[in-house]
Parts: structure tokens; sequence; C-alpha cells
């Protein structure tokens, strides 16, 4: 029944489909290579970056334009209390942002597909200047805004009716009008660092702490491993995942002991730079006049904090399904107990599958059909590499990893590291949803309104990433492959759902201390850390001795309270995913509203048009019993299998 509904839904969009299909399959082919030299890559499947500027010259000229549009701003400074002089400085002021995040987004993708090319470097670090300096102008812009009375906002827009247009920003900045302190305190809070005002993702403004912690990770020594031919090898951060996931128990084992023995090794240290991280955290929301840190960073995004505390109450509800999990692998994998370096090795034989990028983008497109023609139109044009928007095989200078990058008035652009596994369709299939939710803002929104925030970033790409995995395990050509594809899914819940809302839960409790003026000492973080381990993967779980120090070395505590947006955005496109592909009413509509309206509302105004509301457990339960249920089909699929 499963597959006439999918059948059905196709039909609606063929043409879409069948046009898009018809442009991947002239494709030239192509066998990835990871060594290869970037020239050697046909054309086709390269970044054209002209949609943004024609050579490096255009952008060297569109440069030197912006530099004097940042100089030519000071002589309103001012004039800022007069609506006419208020009105031209923001057009000139978004202008200019606009024109910057145009000039950063092209270095960067020149630099990140030839991270040796010196040239790409400069030009980078060029237009980060730049960045910095727009940022420092909004100083002045959210000053002279926020100086202003409702009544006088009201009396401005009246004075000058250009003024108008910038309303969303002006409300926006006014939203937060009460944490704003004297001039003199601003002063001080700008030297200190303060972030609660940035207008770009904080991930993308490290503090000093987070500095020392990144310093620590490169440089701290790692132990040598017997691989699984008994040759020695030098551990890495890069390659740790790879050895924690070997199937030779020994090999994972040393992988995780080595690691987690060097944390051990420096944990004060890393203690102490969490710890500066929190009190900076609580430092600023304090300065600011809010309650907790929590309150402050989710304030920023205009989030309830109830959504947070509503994730962690409602995975904890569910930890049966977890620990279900847990059993089941230790009886498949034929273990008397599961320690944490059983987690990562593949429960189930992966079905070996050549993917080349023309039938991997083919699947994607006939998975999203349910979404509908204008959906698939836009996600057609961006999944074409005729069209430039899409940079698809690795070569020996290119970066590592996959993302989607846009600016306001140019298609959205997707890096990739393809090499024809399943693995990188779903991969493509959620660079994809992050790209598509962009354009669909950027033309149903102006400027203003276009840019919509991190928490609802990842709800269209994992809904995408859901839709390809509902498809393919209704597709599956054997009952093996659907209980890979099945492990595959469960793995996503667990690691980003249950395992996110972990750290989410840590973030938390290392806040909290902050707050009360305890000590944040490295017993104590382990003291957190390992009860966290033992709750979520419950009693059939083995915790070593060092396995509590794994907080030291995850990035995501530097994030002012990033991480828990992982998990709530899974569930949410894991609803919004299943509402669409059950045909519920007004569902795949919603959805479209959600991604055209890009701030043009509050973000849980937005989700809770696209049938989600995350203040309630309903969403994050869905997701869950969703996962329960995959275990539970799982574990008969390979019972079945082992009784054969």
């Amino acid at each position: 029944m499963r597959a006439r509904r999918w059948f059905v839904v196709s039909l609606v969009a063929v043409v879409s489909v069948g046009s898009a299909q018809a442009a991947l399959s002239e494709l030239p082919p192509y066998r990835p290579d990871g060594n290869a030299e970037r020239g050697s890559i046909p054309a086709v499947y390269r970044f054209d970056l002209g949609a943004l500027y024609e050579s490096d010259e255009a952008w060297a000229t569109a440069l030197a334009d912006a530099k004097q549009g940042l100089t030519e701003l000071a002589a309103y400074h001012g004039r800022l209390h007069d609506p006419e002089a208020l009105a031209t400085y923001l057009d000139r002021y978004f202008s200019l942002e606009l024109a910057i995040h145009r000039l950063t987004l092209y270095a960067n993708l020149e630099q990140v597909t030839d991270t040796t090319d010196q040239r790409a470097m400069a030009r980078h670090q060029t237009a980060l200047n730049l960045t910095d300096a727009i940022m420092n102008e909004g100083t002045v812009m959210r000053e002279a805004i926020l100086a202003l009375t409702p009544a006088e906002v009201e009396k401005a827009y009246e004075q000058a009716p250009g003024l108008k247009r910038f309303e969303p920003a002006i409300a926006e900045l006014r939203r937060r009008a009460d944490r704003v302190l004297d001039p003199e305190a601003e002063r001080v809070l700008a030297l200190a660092g303060d972030n609660l005002w940035a207008a770009i993702d904080l991930n993308e403004l490290p503090s000093d702490n987070e500095r020392a912690f990144q310093s620590l990770i490169s440089e701290m020594p790692l132990p040598s491993i017997a691989d699984g031919q008994g040759n020695q090898v030098q551990l890495t951060f890069g390659n740790y995942p790879l050895y924690r996931a070997a199937a030779d128990r020994r090999v994972r084992r040393e992988a995780v002991a080595g690691v987690f023995g060097s944390l051990k090794k420096f944990e004060s240290t890393f203690a102490a730079a969490l710890a500066g991280q929190a009190r900076r955290d609580v430092f600023m929301a304090r300065a600011r006049h809010y309650d907790t840190a929590l309150e402050a960073y989710l304030d920023k995004d205009d989030i309830d904090p109830q959504v947070y505390e509503n994730l962690i109450a409602t995975v904890r509800a569910h930890a049966d399904a977890l620990h279900r999990y847990v059993a089941l692998r230790k009886r498949v994998m034929g273990l008397d107990d599961l320690h944490i370096y059983d987690l990562y090795v593949p429960m189930v034989e992966g079905v070996d599958k050549d993917l080349p990028f023309p039938g991997g983008a083919k699947l994607i497109l006939e998975a999203l059909a349910p979404l509908g023609p204008e959906y698939l139109e836009t996600a057609g044009q961006l999944i074409d590499p005729n069209n430039g928007a899409i940079d698809v095989y690795p070569s020996a200078h290119k970066e590592s990893g996959a993302f989607s990058s846009s600016v306001y008035g140019v298609h959205p652009y997707i890096k990739l590291n393809y090499m024809d596994r399943y693995d990188d369709v779903s991969t493509l299939a959620h660079e994809l949803g992050h790209a598509v939710h962009s354009e669909l803002a950027d033309s149903h929104q102006p400027y203003l309104t276009s840019r919509y925030v991190p928490f609802l970033a990842e709800v269209a790409s994992t809904c995408n990433e859901m839709l390809l995995s509902q498809y393919m395990t209704a597709h599956a050509d054997s009952k093996a492959e659907r209980a890979w594809l099945l492990s595959e899914l469960a793995e996503t819940i667990r690691t980003t759902i249950y395992r996110q809302t972990m750290f989410a839960e840590f973030d938390l409790a290392v806040h909290k201390l902050a707050e009360a003026g305890e000590p944040i000492t490295a017993e104590r973080l382990d003291g957190i850390y390992g009860d966290l381990v033992r709750s979520y993967y419950g009693p059939g779980f083995t915790v070593d001795a060092d396995d509590s120090v794994e907080w030291a070395y995850i990035p995501h505590f530097y994030y002012k309270y990033y991480v828990y947006s992982y998990a709530t955005g899974l569930a949410s496109g894991i609803a919004i995913a299943q509402r669409v592909a059950d045909d519920v009413p007004g569902a795949r509509e919603g959805y479209l509203g959600m991604l055209e309206g890009g701030s043009s509302k509050p973000p849980l105004e937005l989700l809770k048009g696209a049938g989600v509301d995350l203040t309630k457990p309903d969403a994050i339960a869905a997701a869950l019993d969703l996962f329960d249920r995959t275990v539970t089909e799982l574990g008969e699929l390979l019972q079945e299998k082992e009784q054969r």
C-alpha cells in the first residue's frame, strides 16, 4: 500500500521529476577519486561561481565598493535621530551587509574547493574582516533604533514613509529593547566580546575559551594502536571515528581507550576551558538581566526555554526504547556486555550498492515526490550540476565534508564529497533540504525576512533524509537491505536525538553550576557525564573507567546552547515527513509555508504552521515511537535471519 501511495504522488509531480531526471541521465560518467586533481573532474561537476561574480577581478571591484560604502556610512552617524537620514542609512547598511555576504560566499567557495590556493585564502580573510566591520557598524544602527520610544518609532514611520520598509528589522531589534544597557555599559560589553546581538550564527564566533579548547585538541598527543592487520597506526581525531567503528573489537577498544586515556591526562585543563565558557555565557546573560544563560541564548532567536526543557523530559520518558536497542545490539553482536566502543560498529552488514551521482540524485527526487511539484521543481534545478549550484566530487585539495550555503538574490550552493555510497545519497538529500529552504525563503520574502534562524535549519534537511529513508525502505530489494536501512535509521535517531539530548542535558548542568557559583572541576564534570550515560543507555550498558571523560573533546559544549537544535530538528523533520507521506490534509502546504516564511514570523509559529509544536511532547514522542517500532522490526528481521 505504501509503494502505491508513493507512485500516485509521483504522478502529480511527474513533469518536474521527469525533466530533472532527463538532465541527470545525460551527465558524463565519472568514478570519484579523493586524490584526483580538480582539473580532471568534468567541469559540469564543479561550482560555477559566475552567478556571484564573473571573475576574481569583478570580486575585487565589488570589494573596493564595499569598503568605500562602509566609510560613507560614518557620515550618517550624527544624524540618525532624523527619520529620513535613518531610512537612508538603513538602506545603505543592509545593501552593504548583503554585498559583504556575497563577497564572503564567493571567497569561501573558492577556498574550500582548493585549500592550497593562497589567493583564495587571502580573499576569504579579507571578506571576513569586512564581516567584522559590518557587525561593528551594526552596534551604531542598534543604538540609534533602540534610543527611540515606541511613540517616536511610529512618528518616524509617518515622517519618513521609506523607513517602513525596515520595520521587520526594527521590530526584531526592539523585541529585546529591555535588554539594552546604557551606552557606557554597552561599550564595556562590546569590549568583552558580547555575542547576544550578533547578526550571524554564534558557532561562527568562537570565544577565547573555545580557541583554547581547539588548541588543546590539536596539540594533545594521542597514542599509536595496532590496526586490524597488526600494523602500528598513529591515532588522530581525524581517524578516530574510523577505528572506533572497526569490525575488530580489539581495534575499536584500543582506539577508545587511547583517546579517553589521553583526555584523562588533560581533563583539568579541559575542565578549566569549559568552566570559563559557561561562566562567560552566564556573565553575558546576567549583564543583560536574564535569569539564566539558557533564557538569554534561546531568546536571541525568540525560542521559549520550554522547548529545551520539553525535549529533555520527553526523551527521558522514552529511555526504555534506547535500553531495548542496547539489548538488541548486545544480542546481535553476540556480546556478554556492551561498551561505548561497541556502539559505532555497524550492527547489520551493509548492502553493497553502487550509487553514482546521477542515479543517487534521481532516487532523491523520487523520494521527495510527496512534497509536490513546486518543491520538486526547485530541488530539480539545484540538484542538476548543469546549473552550476553543486560541487559534487572530492579532489586532492578539497576540504572534506558537505554543506549548503547561500546569499540572497543568488541560488544556493551545495558542496559535497560524493563517493557513490548510500551515505553520500543521504548527505545530498540533507544538504538539498537546506538549499531548497533557502531558495524558497529568498523567492518568497524580501531580504530582511528571508534569513531563517538556526533553530529551523535542521528541520528541512532532516525531513528530506526521512523521506529518503522511507522511500528506500519501502523499495528495499531484500529483507537484508531493509534490515540494513532500518539499522541506519535507528542509529540516526540514537545519535541525533538521544545522544544530542544527553549533550543538551550536560550543557544545562554545567551552566547551572556556573549560575550557582559552584566549582566546575574535572571530577564534577566526570560525575555528571557518567551518570547521564548510565541513565540514558540503561543497566545493560557497561561504563568503563575513563568513559566519563568523553565530554572533554565534544566541541558542541562551546556553542552557546546550540546542540539541542540537532535533536529538535530531527524530531520535527520526522514528524513533518510522516505527515506529508501519510497525505495528512494541509501537511504539504503547511510545510511549504514554513520553508517560504524565512523569518517573517517567530520560528515556533512557523513550525506550528507545519504541524509541529515543540513546546509539547507530541513531535519528539512520535520520533521516539518511530525509533521503538524500528528497533522492534529490526529485531524481528534479524531473529528471522538467525533462525534460517
